[in-house]
């Protein structure tokens, strides 16, 4: 497949690397053009401080250079918060036949999934668009360690034909067709997250860690399903899956956010210090705000909207959830 990546971040330049591996014609597209110029005269794909042999199938462009035919795929991996701005530098290249995978992980300020935000700004098909997410720490991928993850559009069949070229011996893909359960998964896991790495500092112990991830997936489901998600895709790659990744791993940034957060760093200042774009801080207010309106019961995000908003002291917020109404499980 030809295949444009908008986004040389992390996450692109990991995935224009697998995919370029997998034997497909991939073009990553570049805003500044000393870090274009500077990676098409090295031989090496720089990508998180790793040097990497750069693929024979992998190209670097700028939105100058950009040109689509109607069977060329793009990719958008940019944090939630650039997408539209980078769509509209580029619109007046699209057409209306493209097929479109979104590789970011939030919502839109107005409360969109990525894939709907999407198809309001470019105008095509939502049959057309599809979301590709799972496990997948780009740190390991790099590493050659083998990794899952899903790929799902509205249609079954576009599905599993682009998972067949997107596949190879260290990425496997399955295909799903639950497209807005996939995001939600993915986007809300994030905030989970959060409170992970707080009960980690905290050192509160596996039993409460256990309990808060489990926690965590009935809100997630709870929230996706009010959106008319399929409640089986959050018991897959882009539900549990996700979610025990990043709230296990210290590689995952929303981990370090709670982490310092336990630490007695604001989020402001983890920012400052960090330059890191962490998904979960935005998504926690967008989801807080949504169910505060909707009147979904989402008392880890509530409770995360305080910590990272109203500098609200994470013990404390721990000892209010655990002090909360009993009821029952499935609630």
């Amino acid at each position: 497949m030809k295949i444009k990546i908008l986004g040389n971040t992390i996450w692109g330049s990991t995935l224009g690397l697998l995919l370029s591996n997998a034997g497909n014609e991939v073009d990553l597209i570049f805003r500044n053009n000393d870090k274009l110029i500077e990676s098409k005269n090295s031989s090496k794909l720089s990508i998180a401080n790793k040097k990497i042999d750069k693929p024979n199938k992998i190209n670097f462009i700028n939105f100058e250079e950009l040109n689509f035919n109607e069977k060329d795929l793009l990719l958008i991996a940019l944090p939630s918060s650039e997408i539209k701005k980078n769509l509209q530098q580029i619109n007046n290249k699209l057409n209306n036949k493209i097929t479109l995978i979104s590789a970011s992980k939030g919502l839109s300020e107005d409360g969109k999934t990525l894939t709907k935000m999407i198809a309001s700004e470019i105008k095509i098909d939502s049959s057309q668009i599809g979301v590709i997410t799972g496990p997948n720490l780009a740190t390991e991928i790099l590493a050659g360690k083998p990794a899952t993850t899903l790929l799902s559009f509205n249609d079954l069949n576009k599905a599993n034909s682009i998972r067949d070229n997107f596949s190879s011996k260290n990425f496997r893909v399955y295909s799903g067709d639950d497209v807005v359960g996939a995001e939600i998964g993915g986007a809300l896991k994030n905030i989970i997250a959060i409170g992970s790495g707080i009960i980690d500092k905290l050192e509160l112990g596996d039993n409460a860690k256990s309990a808060f991830i489990t926690r965590g997936l009935r809100e997630i489901t709870r929230f996706g399903t009010y959106y008319g998600a399929k409640e089986y895709t959050f018991y897959g790659l882009s539900g549990i899956g996700d979610l025990f990744t990043t709230c296990s791993s210290s590689l995952s940034r929303n981990w370090q956010l709670g982490y310092n957060l336990a630490s007695g760093m604001t989020y402001n200042e983890f920012k400052t210090n960090t330059k890191l774009t962490v998904e979960g801080a935005n998504t926690t207010k967008i989801v807080n705000m949504i169910s505060q309106k909707k009147n979904i019961d989402m008392p880890i995000t509530n409770m995360t909207y305080k910590v990272l908003e109203e500098n609200y002291d994470p013990e404390i917020a721990i000892k209010e959830f655990m002090s909360r109404d009993l009821s029952q499980e499935r609630n």
